[in-house]
């Protein structure tokens, strides 16, 4: 089977390894919208965790960046003065300092992240779902501010007023995305934030219709209740005028996917997100450990 799986933030590792232990053929298509130049090297949150993920080198703990991991450059920059507020480890930084130079030897952010999925040792090809620069902009009372900037440095207190996503309107999916969504006989969205980690991909022109085309499109919703599982997706929902639930989450999906699978403790929801168009099967999605993300991953390949 062929599976190409939309992944962003930390709510996408868990299952992304659970694929990954079906030995199904996976590509993973990974969100940009998080993207920020921070002290002077291009990080990829989500291409990153993807990657540490699908290695099996990430800090589980953390849900980012790289199993002991120190962080003596940071340390060092904070003593001569630098904001450090953005924790970026040693071995991490290395990466986005590999990134970096790729980029600006000319190379695609595709081209730049294909190379390092590979040396990591990811063992699928991760590509990032546009070259284009992407960036999700949270507006807030006190001004507009990047995802980085919400979420890490004031910690999702802000109020939210809205969500835009700057540099979308010129981004295109890329020709490998295309052809791997166009070959897969299951696209997979991870339970991962619909505003902040899936919204980027879709905001790009093309995208929705590209998964249109796509033989079938499994979703795996991120909330239990009114509730995500981690993270700031219920403020960023409901900031934008969508339920903060499974049912919020399949009217922003109805567009493109064909099934979403939800927690069993909201299998009351269920007939209300059928009458939407979609497939729903209710299960026990919470993955507290390996067999439990391989588990969920048949469930949602099944679906």
């Amino acid at each position: 089977m062929k599976v190409v799986v939309l992944a962003g933030g930390t709510g996408s590792a868990k299952l992304l390894r659970g694929v990954q232990a079906l030995g199904v053929d996976m590509t993973v298509v990974a969100n940009v919208g998080d993207n920020a130049w921070i002290y002077g090297v291009y990080v990829c949150p989500d291409v990153d965790i993807a990657c540490y993920a699908l290695a099996g080198m990430s800090d589980s703990a953390r849900g980012w960046g790289i199993q002991g991991d120190s962080f003596q450059v940071l340390d060092q920059m904070a003593r001569a003065g630098v904001e450090t507020w953005f924790r970026l480890g040693d071995r991490d930084l290395a990466t986005c300092l590999a990134r970096t130079q790729m980029l600006r030897d000319g190379r695609t952010l595709t081209e730049a992240t294909e190379a390092l999925a590979d040396r990591l040792g990811a063992g699928c090809a991760v590509l990032p779902a546009c070259d284009e620069p992407v960036q999700t902009i949270i507006s807030t009372p006190q001004g507009e501010l990047d995802l980085q900037e919400f979420w890490v440095r004031e910690k999702g207190r802000p109020r939210v007023l809205g969500v835009r996503y700057r540099g979308a309107d010129r981004a295109r999916p890329t020709a490998k995305v295309r052809d791997a969504v166009r070959g897969a006989d299951r696209v997979v969205v991870c339970p991962a934030n619909p505003v902040t980690s899936i919204g980027p991909e879709l905001a790009v022109p093309g995208f929705v219709r590209l998964l249109r085309s796509a033989r079938r499109v499994v979703a795996l919703s991120p909330m239990v209740g009114n509730r995500p599982f981690s993270g700031p997706a219920g403020k960023l929902m409901r900031a934008t005028g969508v339920p903060s639930s499974s049912l919020g989450v399949a009217r922003l999906y109805s567009k493109f996917a064909d099934a979403l699978v939800i927690a069993s403790e909201d299998r009351g929801m269920a007939g209300e997100i059928r009458r939407l168009g979609l497939d729903c099967a209710a299960a026990d999605i919470r993955m507290r450990g390996p067999s439990d993300a391989a588990r969920v991953a048949r469930e949602v390949l099944a679906a």
